[in-house]
């Protein structure tokens, strides 16, 4: 089975009792749809079990960039202030209580993370982002997946929210994003994937657990949908 997930956000525990709860397998596939760390207590705990997982595959995520920018020091301060700003700090120091060797694994793995990963499961194909993509780059009439995903930014598909939201995306392809929690979207889907009823073209999982919401997982096999609250252990 394939799964994915988004914004675990150092919630480790939910992260765990999630993969309990769908049984996860070595024969299954989970994608992590980026923002892993930060905010939470727990983020190299959630970090390293991804990195040590073989059937787990990692996107960048905007918090990865930030704490990537930061370190690498690229804007100076500025990138170091912003990444604390949105919750980095704590990631920054158990990033630097490791060793040299581990913190040259982690800014490794972190700097070979795809931006976007295109999936097809049965006869549908998945586009899988962290915070989406913008089809105003390319004319209407050339809204394709060939035409579309190469015009893509990197700030987009990490960053990007209305602009993407609310507009008709691929037409043959179902986008599958974390970033912006489902209860913003739509306060009715606190704790539930938000699905584009409109379009029906993208699907978002980020269900906000740091914040106290839930932390989702989607099987793309059949679209069904996991759930898991925020427990008061987990908190930050």
């Amino acid at each position: 089975m394939t799964y994915c997930v988004s914004d675990i956000h150092g919630c480790y525990d939910e992260f765990m009792q999630l993969l309990d709860e769908i049984d996860f397998t070595p024969d299954d596939t989970l994608y992590v749809l980026g923002d892993a760390i930060d905010r939470g207590k727990d983020s190299f705990a959630c970090l390293r079990f991804i990195m040590e997982t073989p059937n787990i595959h990692m996107l960048m995520g905007n918090h990865e960039q930030m704490m990537m920018d930061a370190l690498i020091y690229i804007g100076g301060q500025d990138s170091l202030e912003h990444w604390f700003l949105n919750g980095g700090e704590s990631t920054c120091l158990q990033f630097l209580s490791l060793d040299d060797d581990e913190k040259v694994e982690v800014i490794e793995f972190l700097a070979a993370l795809p931006y976007l990963i295109e999936v097809k499961i049965a006869d549908q194909n998945y586009v899988l982002v962290h915070a989406g993509i913008n089809v105003a780059r390319v004319p209407i009439t050339m809204l394709s997946t060939a035409a579309v995903l190469p015009k893509q930014s990197q700030d987009d598909l990490i960053w990007i929210r209305e602009k993407f939201l609310r507009r008709k995306a691929l037409p043959k392809s179902i986008i599958i994003f974390g970033h912006t929690p489902t209860f913003s979207i739509d306060r009715k889907h606190k704790g539930k994937v938000w699905r584009d009823a409109k379009h029906k073209d993208k699907t978002g999982i980020d269900g906000g657990c740091v914040y106290g919401g839930h932390l989702l997982v989607l099987r793309l096999d059949d679209m069904a949908e996991y759930s898991v609250a925020k427990t008061m252990q987990g908190s930050s």
